[in-house]
């Protein structure tokens, strides 16, 4: 390899690391900056659009960074990471089929990972696919995530589809995982302002 391009990827490598470092930091601007420099460096540094495509979402800029996480996939369609985020990002601008097809695909790279399930439940659910978001909801509790506000989005589900009882089993494991949980709270009020509790 010619020494210029060696060199050339050293530097942009080492630009994704300082980008790294600056999204570590919450510094998401002074990123999007290195990495910008790091893909002029280099085009085809799929990494580095992977990585600027994550510090706009962090800044909510879902457009910039659905761009950066499609050009990233044209380099690695592999990563279910990079289709995770960019399921994140559809969903975030109301495009909830698109993110599903990405959470699909994240699920089919790796099968194990329950935020995957959490937020493509989460997308049925803002489809009104109220038992496919309940089945996503359940897997995820099966694969043990640590983020028990799972409990609190089926027991929605769950009232939503007028199963009371069932909802509020959900809002109370909620709480007693996290009795900080104020969406379970305002979710067991609803519940319990019913008079009786149908299945």
């Amino acid at each position: 390899m010619d020494d210029k391009v060696t060199n050339t990827t050293n530097v942009a490598e080492t630009y994704l690391e300082i980008g790294n470092c600056f999204i570590e930091n919450d510094w998401y601007q002074q990123a999007i900056k290195t990495l910008t420099k790091a893909i002029e460096l280099n085009p085809n540094y799929g990494a580095a659009y992977e990585r600027r495509g994550l510090a706009y979402g962090y800044m909510c800029e879902y457009g910039d960074a659905i761009a950066d996480f499609m050009v990233a996939l044209k380099f690695n369609d592999a990563n279910a990471g990079t289709h995770h985020n960019l399921g994140l990002c559809f969903y975030k601008i109301w495009r909830s089929d698109e993110a599903i097809k990405h959470y699909n695909r994240a699920i089919e790279l790796s099968p194990d990972i329950a935020l995957f399930y959490i937020n493509r439940g989460i997308a049925f659910y803002s489809l009104g696919k109220f038992r496919d978001a309940i089945a996503d909801y359940s897997k995820a509790i099966r694969l043990k995530t640590e983020d028990t506000e799972v409990y609190t989005y089926r027991g929605d589900v769950l009232a939503t589809l007028g199963k009371y009882k069932k909802a509020m089993v959900d809002y109370d494991k909620a709480l007693s995982e996290n009795p900080c949980d104020i969406h379970a709270y305002a979710g067991r009020a609803l519940v319990m302002s019913y008079s009786t509790l149908p299945e």
